[in-house]
């Protein structure tokens, strides 16, 4: 804006001009009438020359406001909204008084406008970077289906500088599918919104799989006023990771199970092996043969049997509950392990049992027990007085199974990954970390849970527990063969 417009002496020159030779009009007037007419007729005519002159110096007066009035309102129409200034304050109510207040109010409102126009500018560019700143394609179309708008995302993916984009025909721009096509177009019928559905788009000569978002703004007349905004995430890469990875997985489970029928054939192989050794050194009763024959012959079973639960498992069969009496098991296993390992590791182990009949088969829960009561032998072994103590009772409609050691015990800050698959805090020659992980995958199928009790102290102890046979059948429960 401008300064305040002045009136200075080169602008009033010619109404003080006027305005002496008036003046000097009156006075000869004057001086003629005093000279030729009495008394009492000079008194009338000095009154009436005296009107005429205020009346002319207040038409000059107000022929000077119109002019600085009509100057001060062209340079206004020019957008200089400035108050006029004249010697003295003007008069209340005078048209000038009331321009200067208009000219004032305008220019606060207009400088309020310029204060709003450049805060909303400075939102429209954070806002415009922003979306030119997504990591994913934005298309800005309108009641045309035609482009408005598109970000950096778009003109790389296109090829397509903004001039080239804009205008174009949303369905010519993405060479999508039938199902794409379809789904866009039933998006733009019915104004429907779409969010991350899967399309396929033909890209640079490749097919490249991509996820579609579409959000609709109020209809307007105006086509060329965005009526909906058209979002694309390029996916295909994210995808060949997802396969790659699945079969990964799928490697890991072959070596997994692999790893599982080597470790959990180990122990029936290795009673084999020492009743066959037995066998064939010599000096043995028949009676002994006899019964070292039927050791290696439950071995070979348990060996089938271990192979068939193991390849079940891997399968996730249907379900087909089994159930079996756990003291029978354990027993079975602590006969095992005692009349198999005793003379090598030393290692006294107790029981103290309640029958119960769970869920669960025998075969999964021989796998379970072996591996539970051959870690605690393992683990004792070193002790000076070991000992290991397996007890079993019921406890609601679950039978509890501990088997405590006195062994070193696990570390707590590896007690979170003793179940983890080819974990070990064996040697490495003394475990391959897949009977943990093997036991827990089966107790879990079953319904139970297995975990190790990291408030006892002197040694370890685990946790089984499984649900009771007729417990489980009431509630309609099965377990995985």
């Amino acid at each position: 804006m401008s300064a305040v417009l002045e009136t200075g002496p080169r602008a009033m020159l010619r109404p003080l001009a006027v305005a002496a030779a008036a003046l000097l009009f009156v006075a000869a007037a004057s001086w003629a009438v005093w000279e030729w007419l009495p008394e009492a007729g000079w008194r009338t005519v000095s009154v009436a020359l005296a009107i005429a002159a205020a009346a002319g110096l207040g038409y000059l007066a107000g022929r000077r406001n119109a002019a600085v009035l009509h100057r001060a309102i062209l340079r206004a129409l020019e957008g200089h909204l400035e108050p006029i200034a004249v010697p003295g304050p003007p008069a209340d109510g005078s048209v000038i008084a009331d321009y200067n207040v208009l000219a004032r109010r305008l220019r606060s409102l207009i400088e309020e406008m310029e204060s709003s126009q450049l805060a909303i500018i400075g939102e429209r560019n954070r806002i415009d970077a922003i979306l030119r700143g997504l990591p994913c394609v934005m298309l800005a179309v309108d009641s045309d289906v035609r482009v408005t708008s598109s970000n950096d995302r778009a003109e790389a993916l296109f090829g397509l500088p903004v001039g080239d984009l804009r205008g174009m025909n949303l369905f010519d721009l993405l060479k999508l599918d039938r199902e794409g096509r379809e789904l866009l177009g039933t998006a733009f019928l019915h104004d429907q919104q779409v969010s991350h559905r899967d399309v396929v788009l033909g890209v640079a000569g490749e097919r490249r799989h991509f996820t579609l978002s579409v959000t609709f703004f109020r209809p307007s007349p105006d086509a060329t006023i965005p009526s909906a905004v058209v979002m694309l995430q390029d996916v295909t890469d994210h995808r060949r990771l997802q396969q790659l990875a699945h079969q990964s997985e799928k490697f890991v489970a072959l070596g997994q199970l692999a790893g599982g029928i080597a470790h959990e054939l180990n122990t029936p192989l290795g009673t084999i092996l020492g009743y066959a050794g037995m066998l064939g050194s010599g000096g043995v009763s028949e009676a002994k043969r006899t019964q070292y024959a039927q050791a290696i012959q439950s071995e070979a079973q348990r060996c089938a049997r271990i192979i068939d639960n193991l390849l079940a498992y891997a399968r996730r069969e249907r379900c087909a509950p089994e159930s079996c009496n756990v003291g029978d098991v354990i027993r079975e296993v602590v006969g095992t392990i005692r009349d198999c390992h005793s003379r090598r590791y030393h290692v006294p182990i107790e029981v103290d049992l309640r029958d119960a009949h769970v869920l669960g088969g025998p075969g999964q829960l021989d796998i379970v027990l072996g591996n539970l009561i051959m870690n605690a032998v393992q683990a004792a072994s070193d002790a000076a007085d070991p000992r290991v103590l397996v007890e079993a009772r019921s406890e609601e409609a679950s039978a509890i199974v501990t088997v405590t050691d006195n062994g070193p015990g696990i570390p707590a800050e590896v007690q979170g990954r003793v179940f983890d698959p080819f974990f070990s805090t064996k040697e490495p020659d003394q475990g391959t970390g897949l009977g943990l992980a093997i036991s827990q995958s089966i107790v879990m199928g079953i319904g139970g849970t297995l975990h190790c009790d990291a408030a006892y102290r002197g040694g370890a102890r685990f946790i089984l527990k499984l649900p009771l046979a007729g417990a489980a059948a009431r509630r309609g429960d099965c377990a995985v063969a």
